[in-house]
């Protein structure tokens, strides 16, 4: 009897957790702007879309939340030059562009500022784990195509990056608004070290299922 008791308690403990609106999770798709970037001033980059969607869990502890994500993501960059930046008096034509997509798993720290019965206000900021699933880049200098020189395991995996936003939570509709900055290169090229996709604006809408 006491057995049957506590097999009846502890499943009895998920469905209170659920009833309190402790967590939630459920699908989200978004847009993403970014940048291949540079240190040098004499490189020309291009805003790139791309786009992004998945899933979230959300543990809600007052008015803390942790929120882990999966998601499919595509980032793209491009970036051009007519300067040698070691060499100013040369002419030296470089075009590269680049083209991601990966599995990118957040795990999210988040604030509420605000929290009413439709409605919700978070900040929010955490690491972010990107693992590669293909990958498109060309390189090409003076004309001559160098893409060949760039291979798969030349590109890190998983590449790092940080996370920072606000969203809003309108019943079971949530939007988020973010921008995540690279803390490793992409790329571990000697001669292309410097550039990175480290710069990557994004919004997103979700639905909570729960």
């Amino acid at each position: 009897m006491k057995k049957i008791l506590s097999v009846l308690v502890l499943s009895l403990i998920p469905c209170g957790i659920f009833a309190q609106g402790l967590i939630s999770f459920g699908p989200k798709v978004g847009w993403n702007s970014t940048k291949l970037t540079t240190d040098y001033k004499e490189y020309v980059n291009d805003l790139k879309s791309g786009f992004q969607g998945g899933l979230f869990f959300s543990l809600y502890l007052k008015k803390l939340y942790i929120q882990p994500e999966a998601y499919f993501s595509l980032k793209r960059g491009a970036l051009h030059s007519s300067i040698d930046p070691l060499n100013p008096g040369s002419s030296l034509d470089i075009q590269q562009a680049v083209s991601l997509s990966s599995v990118d798993v957040p795990i999210i720290l988040g604030y509420k500022l605000l929290d009413l019965k439709v409605a919700r206000l978070r900040v929010w900021a955490g690491p972010v784990a990107s693992f590669l699933l293909s990958k498109e880049f060309s390189l090409t200098v003076n004309g001559l195509n160098e893409t060949e020189k760039v291979t798969r395991e030349d590109f890190k995996d998983p590449v790092w990056s940080a996370q920072i936003g606000a969203g809003l939570d309108v019943l079971m509709f949530t939007f988020d608004v973010g921008y995540q900055f690279g803390v490793d290169k992409f790329l571990t090229v000697p001669s292309l070290d410097d550039f990175g996709l480290r710069n990557m604006f994004y919004c997103s809408l979700g639905w909570r299922l729960l």
